[in-house]
């Protein structure tokens, strides 16, 4: 007689909760997934360890040869583990605040606070951005974008100064 795989459900070895398979060592698919992706984080530590690679010594006859051969040996060793000497550094301006790079938006379809999908209603704030109906005004989504100075500069082109002296006198 054959013998037949039982039927009977196993729960998982983890003790997780749900049910495991035979096939992945009585594990459930979530548990069999992450002890299989340790292992392979473990394999990649071990084998990306830095291995010491010994030169085999040449053979000299002359023991004043090897001297010189190992003092150079050792002279490229010090040159090699000696601190690098400091820089001078010049009296540099004084640093400016480096300003944050501005993130990219990846999905240009999808709100950037809610990622709720907007097709042809998005709202393009002028910080850069699309947004959804419940997050197009600034203060909804923290805008970077500074109206107020934008503001002044477009009254000042739109009203130039009038000055007393091109006034006609009546």
């Amino acid at each position: 007689m054959e013998q037949q795989p039982s039927n009977e459900a196993k729960l998982c070895a983890n003790n997780c909760g749900f049910f495991g398979n035979s096939a992945t060592m009585n594990l459930c698919s979530k548990c069999y997934r992450e002890t299989q992706a340790e292992e392979q984080k473990k394999a990649q530590e071990t084998s990306a360890a830095p291995a010491v690679i010994v030169a085999p010594e040449p053979k000299v006859e002359d023991e004043a040869a090897s001297e010189a051969i190992m003092d150079e040996a050792a002279a490229v060793h010090e040159e090699e583990t000696a601190a690098p000497e400091p820089l001078a550094v010049a009296p540099a301006q004084p640093m400016q605040p480096a300003e944050p790079e501005k993130p990219v938006q990846a999905n240009r379809n999808r709100c950037l606070c809610c990622n709720k999908k907007v097709g042809l209603l998005g709202f393009e704030c002028r910080c850069g951005y699309v947004y959804c109906s419940g997050h197009r005004h600034a203060a909804d989504h923290n805008c970077t974008f500074d109206y107020a100075t934008f503001d002044k500069e477009r009254l000042a082109k739109a009203n130039p100064v009038i000055a007393a002296s091109k006034l006609d006198k009546l």
